[in-house]
């Protein structure tokens, strides 16, 4: 008996290297029934990916019996608990689509245990989704050790599958002495398929890994070609400029950019406490000690003062999973 034709393979293919809006035209395609509902999932993933989240919202109240649709509105939500709750009803049959729709919300929520068990629950552990997302949550928890036996044990299986180098290539990122593989990886993933603004971000992360600053930003420049918004492409960006001595007048428009696609991002999450936490700091240094200084060392405070706040963002790559 011949093998079953996977229909939708071109369309996980294309969501997970980061061509949203390849996936949108491939969700297009006639499908059998059986796969019609996955086939929706992944469109309204692609919807969420490029920021077009009313769409996502209004799926599940189109459809209200499918346990997954309902998770995608839950992420699309950014209610963590109300997918918490919906997981817990279906345990037992739980599909991989449903496990990384719920551990995706608890991911983005930082309940990375829970997100975890999630995943280990699906019914099918030979998933790329999965484990892609497992790996990533293993990397946000700082056990490193566990995501490379992850992907160690997937390779066994998967051969050369383009989801399976992805997941190898994201985890060598984190190793500076495996940048390079990481880089030969995304850049033959480039050429053998649609360069998307994702595949040209993870190319340029592992440059910078390499110390290569001027080649990463050619690089991330031709990622914002592609989506001007790209976050993990303006963060690297930023990274970029501070690596290089550029000016400061483009690390705060870089920033702004990043503020209006992704005001909600983790990174600029983290600049926001770096400030409060600095200028608390200045603040209680500056009580006492002008008093005693001459207006020179005045003078030097405040330059170093106002350098510091606009250099102290991350240093590191941003990755994306």
């Amino acid at each position: 008996m011949a093998d079953t034709v996977d229909e939708l393979h071109s369309l996980r293919k294309a969501f997970f290297l980061g061509g949203f809006q390849q996936a949108v035209n491939e969700a297009a395609k006639r499908v059998a029934p059986a796969a019609q509902g996955e086939q929706k999932a992944v469109l309204h993933r692609a919807f969420l990916a490029q920021g077009r989240r009313a769409l996502a919202l209004d799926v599940a109240a189109a459809d209200k019996d499918s346990p997954e649709l309902r998770a995608l509105a839950a992420l699309a939500a950014a209610d963590a608990d109300a997918a918490a709750r919906l997981f817990a009803t279906t345990t037992a049959t739980a599909t991989p689509l449903l496990a990384v729709l719920v551990a995706s919300a608890l991911f983005n929520a930082a309940r990375f245990d829970d997100a975890l068990a999630t995943l280990h629950a699906a019914v099918s552990q030979r998933d790329f989704d999965v484990i892609g997302l497992r790996v990533q949550t293993l990397v946000a928890l700082n056990r490193l050790d566990l995501a490379r036996k992850e992907v160690a044990a997937m390779k066994a299986w998967a051969d050369d599958a383009t989801q399976a180098q992805l997941i190898e290539a994201w985890i060598n990122l984190l190793d500076p002495e495996k940048a390079n593989d990481a880089f030969y990886t995304f850049d033959e993933l480039v050429a053998s398929n649609t360069a998307t603004a994702k595949l040209l971000t993870s190319k340029a992360v592992a440059k910078i890994q390499s110390g290569d600053f001027l080649d990463a930003e050619a690089v991330l420049t031709e990622a914002l070609n592609l989506n001007n918004n790209e976050p993990e492409a303006l963060i690297n960006l930023i990274v970029c400029a501070h690596a290089t001595g550029k000016p400061a007048e483009l690390v705060t428009r870089l920033t702004n950019q990043l503020r209006d696609a992704a005001p909600n991002h983790v990174y600029l999450q983290e600049l926001s406490l770096k400030e409060q936490m600095f200028d608390r700091s200045a603040q209680r240094f500056a009580l006492w000690l002008p008093s005693q200084m001459s207006k020179v060392q005045q003078d030097y405070l405040g330059w170093l003062w106002n350098a510091c706040r606009i250099c102290h963002g991350w240093s590191r790559p941003c990755r994306q999973m």
